[in-house]
């Protein structure tokens, strides 16, 4: 698992964002860019679905954490829960 690459993939689309939305690049240019956003995109997806990642960040465990998350959200289930 390569995290410095997810992270530089992740530098460039920031880059190419704000080229994209920056007027004074021409629009050949930001057409260019716009296709180039969809290939970033789909790489640094494909990255975190993969199976190297999903184990670094232990996403076997991502029941649980939901669960978890739901349980502090949850502000009706914790009017219910008598206080001490």
């Amino acid at each position: 698992m390569n995290l410095q690459e997810l992270l530089n993939l992740i530098g460039i689309r920031e880059y190419v964002v704000n080229s994209v939305n920056n007027c004074s690049i021409d629009r050949p240019t930001v057409k260019e860019l716009g296709g180039i956003l969809i290939l970033l995109d789909n790489k640094i997806i494909s990255i975190l679905k993969s199976p190297e990642f999903k184990d670094y960040i232990g996403y076997a465990d991502v029941r649980q954490a939901i669960i978890d998350v739901a349980n502090i959200t949850n502000i009706k289930s914790s009017l219910n829960k008598p206080k001490f």
